[in-house]
């Protein structure tokens, strides 16, 4: 009697691991339908798009939201790129092969945005509960794919020769103390110009 590949011992493990989970489906169509709306919208002018009374007045009389509109409207080319980071992103997810590519490329992106929305937008929610749910189901997608990532990042690195170790160390220590020389000096000559 024969039976099917699925049916073999040795197989079945690998079948069951090829599976590809039905909730980081979903989580990757979630955010690619998001970030379509949002990248679609900055590049057709509906986000970050400053209004002539807004411009008109004061930077002091702004609040955190028109203030941050208005900085990130100032710029047509920057709100263009972002928009179309933005639709770059979602496409790539909705193929699984690029999948992770698509997290890895738009987690900082969203980061960045969710430190705004939390810090600068702070009353207004919609965003910012929106961004969060970006964000942590793109640390989702990367967190199913983490052994591969660990694989990639850290332990398919090449080594440091024993050789080259001691000068890298050396470098890292001058590196460090160097930045911290400079603003550190740069503070107490700052503090002596104001006096």
């Amino acid at each position: 009697m024969s039976r099917s590949i699925e049916e073999l011992p040795c197989c079945r493990r690998t079948t069951r691991s090829l599976k590809y989970p039905k909730h980081i489906d979903v989580l990757r169509f979630f955010c690619a339908f998001m970030l379509y709306m949002y990248g679609v919208s900055k590049l057709v002018h509906l986000q970050f798009n400053l209004s002539a009374e807004l411009a008109s007045r004061p930077v002091g009389s702004l609040n955190g939201y028109q203030l941050t509109w208005f900085y990130f409207g100032y710029s047509r080319v920057y709100a263009c790129l972002l928009g179309m980071i933005q639709v770059i992103g979602a496409t790539l997810l909705l193929f699984r092969k690029t999948t992770l590519l698509a997290a890895m490329i738009m987690l900082p992106v969203m980061a960045n945005i969710v430190m705004i929305n939390m810090f600068i937008l702070v009353d207004d929610y919609g965003p910012y509960v929106i961004s969060i749910l970006i964000c942590t189901s793109l640390l989702l997608i990367a967190w199913h794919q983490r052994v591969v990532l660990v694989s990639a990042l850290w332990s398919n690195q090449p080594v440091e020769s024993a050789h080259s170790r001691r000068a890298h160390q050396l470098i890292r220590v001058a590196i460090v103390l160097t930045v911290a020389v400079i603003i550190i000096g740069g503070t107490i000559l700052q503090h002596a110009v104001r006096r």
